[in-house]
Formats: structure tokens, sequence, C-alpha cells
């Protein structure tokens, strides 16, 4: 049972793998398609009869050999359509043009080509769609294919740049052969194809089917001259390539070089004039395309009669009635018209009926025409009518955000205008705060004065004081108003002026030491050497360690008191002066630098000025400068000072 299970997977595996390889297109068997769908395209105009011989092989082949191959397909079925095109095969150009379409909305995604083919089968019904006079129709393939974009998602190859050829080909016929009065359009349309001509390389034949285009556009712009150049151009290219001369090009570029002779009084005389209409005409009966061949018939009939030549006129129209029925009829209003109008001029008629056939025809035909122009008005006046709509949007859209920005605008200003009251409220507030802070500083101060003067004036008032004690009392005394006079000068607004430098701290330990009074004789003041220098005020530090020595060796009655220094991670310098005095509770510790606190024991007005010179020293630095205390009740107190190393400035 299993061996016959391990067949089946075995059989069903060989079997999508022969499918898969079967979908597999082998690269000689494509580059035998490539290679005949090139030379039908490169002989599209010069021999029609040769590109639908070799797009018919292509089809064949591919039928036979590789069906999957869809992009080769759909480039056969193009140029199939573009040859019956130029022969006038309406029906079969049509039917290609349709497999086409469906082949992509049937296998679009088997196709790499297929979005770029579906535009150029598109711009070929155009061409089609114009000969008939369906202008309406036309404009609406033209808007499909700028709709979807997909001429602007340009690849740099041959199909993209034919197709943009393309487009701007049947656009300038479209838009001067049966629009006027829009000279704005023509112009901005020529000066685009201008602007992208060297983008537009595809072939000889190409080339110049682009530069007849340009041509006609400025001469229905009135630029004759223009219109003369892009002939010359043509004439270049045939004549510097024999070997792929074009008797369609030559004709079609002799006959636009007549039109645009005629335009210029006095460039040439009639006579040469006519014999360039006729020149192109018998070119066009050469080439064999019965649409081609009625307008150079038409053209030269039409100027002969101009100039008076009517038995000239007679001979070419009687040429063409007498081949007429060798082709198949063909739908061409717009080109019929003017046979017609040409054949009333001349008073050809051999009898009332025949002339009376050719009036009903013409009216016949002028009828078609006006019905398809009305189908056409219709389509430019709701185009009209959509770009008033697009422009009062856009003029909307334009006004709405012109007032947002105003508003935009108002509300930034209104904020920085809120911004602005709150700084200024806040600097109110600063100084408000400022100045209570003042009326404490003196309120404080006052205290203080009271609190540590005091002691002193009582000492002083005892006439049997020791004289050593005295003056040691007096010294005191000295000192304390030394601090309140410091501390003033600080706290009053540009009191005190802060002096920056750099100084070694080791030198203001050594002077502190030297300055401060022990009034306990069993208490030792321990200094560690450093080597750390201070970036700030040596007058405010030596104050700062001085009030902060003389406190520590009030409160300590026994042990000793330690002034030691080192660097944190930051290279801030750490101030250590610590002590084994009475120490401290946590409610002394939090409220001993207040400026508001209630003075309470001897901690005197030294170290609220302490605090202000810390303050001046972050303020002036701003290096994170302070003061803090740790200290255990009955063991001792370390107040710590953190100040700028000159470290932080190299």
């Amino acid at each position: 049972m299993k061996i016959r299970l391990y067949i089946i997977l075995a059989i069903l595996v060989l079997a999508l793998a022969g499918c898969h390889q079967e979908e597999r297109i082998a690269p000689l068997q494509r580059s035998t398609v490539d290679r005949m769908n090139k030379e039908a395209f490169i002989n599209r105009y010069r021999q029609p009869d040769s590109c639908i011989a070799l797009s018919q092989m292509a089809l064949q082949y591919i039928q036979d050999s590789i069906p999957q191959y869809i992009d080769g397909e759909l480039r056969a079925r193009n140029n199939l359509a573009f040859a019956y095109y130029q022969k006038s095969d309406r029906e079969s150009a049509s039917k290609m043009l349709d497999i086409v379409e469906q082949k992509v909305s049937q296998q679009g995604k088997s196709s790499q080509n297929g979005a770029i083919e579906t535009v150029i089968a598109q711009l070929l019904r155009a061409r089609l769609l114009q000969r008939d006079c369906r202008i309406a129709d036309c404009y609406r393939l033209l808007y499909d294919i700028d709709r979807r974009h997909t001429l602007q998602h340009s690849r740099d190859n041959l199909l993209y740049n034919y197709a943009q050829s393309e487009y701007y080909i049947v656009s300038l016929v479209l838009n001067f052969h049966y629009r006027e009065g829009r000279q704005a359009d023509i112009r901005t349309l020529l000066n685009e194809v201008e602007s992208r001509r060297d983008e537009l390389k595809v072939d000889y034949a190409q080339d110049m089917a682009l530069n007849y285009a340009l041509a006609y556009g400025w001469q229905s712009a009135g630029e004759s001259l223009l219109a003369l150049d892009y002939c010359d151009r043509n004439y270049k290219i045939l004549n510097l390539q024999p070997s792929t001369f074009c008797i369609y090009h030559y004709a079609n570029t002799m006959q636009m070089e007549a039109l645009a002779l005629k335009s210029i009084p006095g460039m040439t005389s009639p006579d040469s004039v006519l014999e360039l209409y006729d020149c192109a005409r018998r070119a066009f009966f050469e080439y064999g395309d019965p649409y081609q061949m009625l307008g150079g018939t038409t053209s030269t009939a039409r100027y002969a009669l101009l100039i008076g030549d009517t038995s000239f006129a007679y001979t070419v129209l009687n040429e063409w009635r007498n081949m007429h029925g060798l082709w198949k009829p063909f739908s061409a209003p717009k080109m019929e018209l003017g046979y017609f109008d040409v054949l009333l001029r001349s008073r050809m008629a051999s009898n009332p009926d025949q002339a009376r056939q050719w009036y009903e025809h013409h009216g016949e035909l002028q009828e078609c025409i006006s019905q398809f122009e009305k189908e056409d008005f219709v389509l430019q006046q709701n185009l009209a009518d959509s770009t008033r709509r697009a422009r009062w949007i856009t003029l909307t859209a334009i006004v709405l955000s012109i007032m947002f920005v105003i508003l935009l605008t108002l509300t930034i200003l209104l904020y920085y205008s809120i911004r602005r009251v709150k700084k200024e409220k806040e600097q109110l507030e600063k100084a408000n705060r400022r100045d209570v802070e003042r009326i404490a500083n003196v309120e404080t101060c006052l205290s203080v004065l009271r609190h540590d003067v005091a002691p002193f004036m009582s000492y002083l008032r005892n006439p049997d004081l020791d004289p050593n004690l005295r003056s040691e009392v007096t010294t005191q005394l000295v000192r304390t108003f030394d601090n309140i006079k410091n501390w003033t000068q600080l706290s009053i607004p540009k009191g005190l002026v802060f002096n920056v430098s750099r100084f070694p701290l080791q030198d203001v330990i050594d002077d502190v030491c030297t300055q401060v009074m022990n009034p306990h004789p069993g208490v030792s003041l321990i200094t560690n050497p450093t080597d750390i220098s201070i970036y700030g005020d040596r007058l405010l530090v030596s104050i700062l360690i001085r009030n902060l020595v003389t406190n520590a060796l009030q409160h300590t009655d026994h042990g000793h008191v330690d002034i030691q220094a080192e660097l944190d991670e930051e290279k801030m310098a750490i101030i250590k002066i610590a002590d084994t005095g009475v120490g401290m509770t946590p409610d002394e510790q939090e409220s001993l630098f207040k400026a508001d606190r209630e003075i309470k024991g001897d901690h005197g007005f030294g170290l609220i000025l302490c605090k202000y010179i810390i303050k001046k020293h972050d303020d002036m630095t701003r290096r994170g400068c302070r003061i803090w205390v740790e200290s255990t009740l009955g063991e001792g107190t370390t107040v710590f000072i953190r100040l700028a190393s000159t470290l932080l400035l190299d």
C-alpha cells in the first residue's frame, strides 16, 4: 500500500514539474519571435505589407511553439493593427486592437508589457477615431491614458519611448486638426513636446512622424517658418538614410512643405507650390493608402482651383474618380467632405442629377460631422465645468489655507504673548519673594544679632572679668559683627563683589587654622594635606570654612575637628569638616541653613552666611555647588561643602 502511495506522489511531482517546464519559454524561441516582431516594427511605415506578413508569421510561430508568450503576441498584434491602419483597413485594425485589450484583461499577470501595449493599442484606436471624426471618443481615450499614469512611470526602453512619442503625435493632430481658437493650448503642447524631443528616440520612422506632427502643429499655430524647419529635418533624414527611405514620410513632408509655403506670401511661386502638392499626391498613390491618396487628391485639386488652374484640378479629380473603385470603402468623413467640397467648387458635374447627388452626399457628411462635433462640444463643456469646479475647489483650498495660516499665526502670537505675560508675572513674583526675603533677612539679622551679642555683652558688663577673657570675648564680638557685615553685603543685591579666581585650597585651610580660636584646649584641629585648587572667590571660601570650623570647635568639648578634601566623580571638590561634638537632631539638621529659622542653641549667624556664600558660588559658576550636613546626636557632625575645582576647566 505504501509503495503505491509513493508511486502516485512521484507521478504527481513529475507532472507538476512537467507543467512548470512547459510554462518556461526557451530563449531561442523567444528571440525568434522578437526578431520577427522587430523587423515588422521597422517596416510599419515603409512596407506595411511586409509588416503584416512578418507579424502573421510571428503569431503563427507563437501559436505552434510558445502559446504562453503573451508579450510576443501583443507586440505582433499591435504591429498588425498599425499596418492595417496604414492601409486604411479599419475593420482589421480594430479587430487586432480588440484582441490586444482582451488578452491583457485575461492574462495580464503573465505579461510584463501588458500595460504599455494596452496604451499603444488605445493610441492607435485614437488615430482611427480621428479619421472617423469621433473626437469626443478620442478625447476620452486620451483622458483614460492620462488617468492611469502609465506613461508617467517611464522606463527608458523602446516600447515606452514609442508610446510616449505616439501620445504626442495623436495629441498634436487632435488639437491642431480639429480645434480652433486654442493657440495657448497649442503652444503649450508644442513647447512640451520640444522640451522632451531628445528623450523620444525610437527609430528614423518615428522621428519623421513626430517631426511631421510638430510641423503641422506650428503651421496651425501660424508659425510657417518653424513648420518648414521640421520639413527640412525630415528631408535630411530621408537623404542621409537611403536604406530606410519611406515614400510615406516623403509624401507627407512634401505636402506639409507646400502648405507652409502657401502661407508665406512671396516665398515661392504658385506653380512651384502646386508642383509640390502634385508630387506628394503621386507619392501617396505609389504608397497605396486610400486615405492618403484621397487627401493628396483633395489638397492638390483645391490649390489648383485656388490659383485658377481648373484644367489641372479636373485632371487630378478625374484620376481619383477613375481609380476609386479599386479600393474598399472606408470611413473618413472629414477627408471625404473636403473632397466633395472641391468637386462642387470645380463644377465638374456632367448633369444636374450628378450635382444633386454630390450635394446630398456633402450634406450627409456635414450632418455626420456636426453630430460628432456636438458630442465633442458637450464633452468640452463638461470638461470646462470640471475645470471650473477644480479651480473653485483649488481657490477654496487656498482661501482656507490662508485662513489657517492666519489663525495659526494669531495662535502663535497669542501663545508667545501668554508666555511673555507669564514670564513677567514670574519675574514680579520673584521680585516680591526677593523683597520678602530681604525683610526676612533683616528680621533674622536682628534676631541673630540679639542672640549672638547677648552673651558677649553679659561678659563685658562683669567688672571682675579676667583681662585675657575680656580680650577673647572682644575678639569674638568683633568676628560676629564682621559676619553680620559680610552677610548683609551678600544678601543685598550688588553689595559684595564676587571675585572669581583659581587658588589652592590648602592655602585657605592653613589661613583658617591660624585665625580660629579654640575654646576647648583638649580638642585638636586636624588638617589633611590636599593639592586641590578651587575655582571661586577666595575671600568668601575663607569666610565659609572659617565659620564652619569655628562653629565645630564651639560645639566640641572633647575629641577633634577634622578638615579634609577630595574630588568626586564629576571633579568637584568635596570639603569635609567633621567634629566629635554634641551632634544635632534631624529637625535641627533640616533647618540649620534656613534664613527664616528660629534661632536655637549656639549655632549662630555664621551658618546662614555660609548658605549665602554657597548660593553665590552656584549662581556664578553653575557647577552644582551646595552645602549639607550629616549628624548623629551625641556623636558629632560632618558638614560637606561642594565647590568647583579647576580640573573642570582644564
